[in-house]
Order: C-alpha cells, then structure tokens, then sequence
C-alpha cells in the first residue's frame, strides 16, 4: 500500500484483507453484489469492467489475480479520479488501468484490443428517479448515462469471440437482461440467484453469458448470504464466508 494524500472529507477504508479504498461519502457505498461480482470472475488475460465507480470490483480482481491486467471504464470524472487514486494506494498500476470515457463509445480497438472478459455492476433502474443531490450516486443507480442494452452492446464489441461476460442484476429485470443479451449476440450461460436468507425474496442474480454461444441455461443451486437467525449484526452462512474470504467460488 502507498501512502495517499487525502482531502479532509476523505477516509480509507479496508476491503478485506487486500484491498483498501479511498471513501469522500460520495455515491454508492459497495455491498453484497460487489463482492460477489469479483468473486465470481474466473482467471484469465485482460478484463474490462463497464462502469467501475470507484473501482472497488477491478481492485478486487487486481488483487486477486483474476486478470494479468483489468481496464476500468467510469463516465464520472470524480469516480473515475478517485479509482485512480484507489489503484495508486493499492500498488496496483501495473495490473490496473482507469479510463474516463462513456461505455456507448467504447471501442476494443482503443483499450489495446478484444478482451477475454468483461463484467459489470450496472445500473438497476430504468427510470431516472427522483432529483438527488449526489448525482453519482444518482447516476449509479438509475440509467441515466445508457441502460442495459448499452452495457451489453459495449461488452459485445470488447470481447473476443467466445469471451464471458458477467454481470450482476435484479431479478425484476431479469427479462429485460436476456433480451439485450441476445441482442448483443451474448447468450446466457449460468446463473446464480442471491438471497438474504431461506426466507426471502431474492435480492439479486449473478449471470454469466458468453459472447457467440449456443442456447443452454444452466441454473446454480441458491446462494444464501446469510442464517435464519435473527440477531444484530446477522451471521453470514459458511458458504458466503468462504466465498469473501478467497474472493472466489471456487470452494
């Protein structure tokens, strides 16, 4: 870790055990999802995240060695700075890069070629919500700078031919998430459905889809992030422990 200059609203904050993050209060906190994403990419060359924030999903996989090297796109100029600054405190610049630009106008052939995968954590919402003061927060939540058929179009023209793309949802708009897939010439291969507990709704879904792949759904069994048991603080069940502890689900 190198020491960073902080501005007087800012604090870090640890990610487990590897990763530290830079907090100014601003946006979206991570959670549940985050973890979950980065635990569920698997090994290989260069990655690309659509819409990093401040980057917390890439640093994971950076510090994990999922990728040799991972390409963080972010329209929001603060997010994006501050994911820099994230990658500069981690020690990671040498398998971590942040771009300023919006994912409509991503192109393979500018972020140093195909990659072998792309993930994502996109906005939830299609309407723009009501006005909110932080506007990255707002941002972040609701699609206002693309919607899903944009974040699959993007990874579409990012990946090489057979390349993963994976994404983490609400399951609401699960309909909406296949449709732009298909579109995109993506095809959902593997699904993961989160809840809090056995007696819940879900809460999101983890979905792996491969770019140019042939129709055959597979569906995991149910991930529970935490017991029946009702108690403050909740106890995570055994399986999410060992899921955040390797960053993996691989277990």
């Amino acid at each position: 870790m190198k020491n960073i200059n902080l501005s007087e609203n800012e604090t870090v904050v640890a990610v487990g055990e590897r990763v530290k993050m830079i907090s100014n209060g601003k946006g979206l906190a991570w959670g549940s999802d985050s973890y979950l994403l980065a635990a569920r990419l698997r090994r290989g060359k260069r990655a690309c995240e659509l819409g990093c924030g401040t980057g917390v999903v890439s640093l994971l996989a950076a510090a994990f060695e999922k990728f040799d090297h991972v390409c963080a796109l972010e329209i929001e100029k603060g997010s994006a700075d501050l994911a820099a600054r994230n990658v500069a405190l981690n020690a990671l610049c040498d398998r971590m890069t942040v771009h300023n630009i919006d994912i409509r106008d991503a192109r393979a052939d500018a972020l140093g070629g195909e990659f072998d995968c792309v993930f994502s954590n996109p906005p939830y919402f299609a309407h723009p919500g009501p006005e909110s003061p932080d506007s990255i927060r707002q941002s972040a939540r609701h699609e206002i700078h693309g919607g899903i058929a944009d974040f699959c179009s993007a990874a579409a023209r990012l990946l090489r031919y057979g390349g993963t793309f994976v994404c983490v949802y609400r399951p609401d708009r699960l309909v909406d998430l296949f449709c732009a897939m298909r579109g995109a010439r993506l095809e959902p291969k593997r699904i993961c459905t989160v809840f809090a507990d056995t007696k819940s709704k879900p809460a999101f879904v983890l979905v792996e889809a491969k770019f140019g792949g042939a129709p055959l759904l597979e569906f995991e069994p149910p991930l529970f992030l935490y017991t029946d048991e009702i108690v403050n603080p909740r106890i995570r069940t055994e399986r999410i422990e060992k899921i955040y502890e390797k960053t993996s689900f691989d277990i």
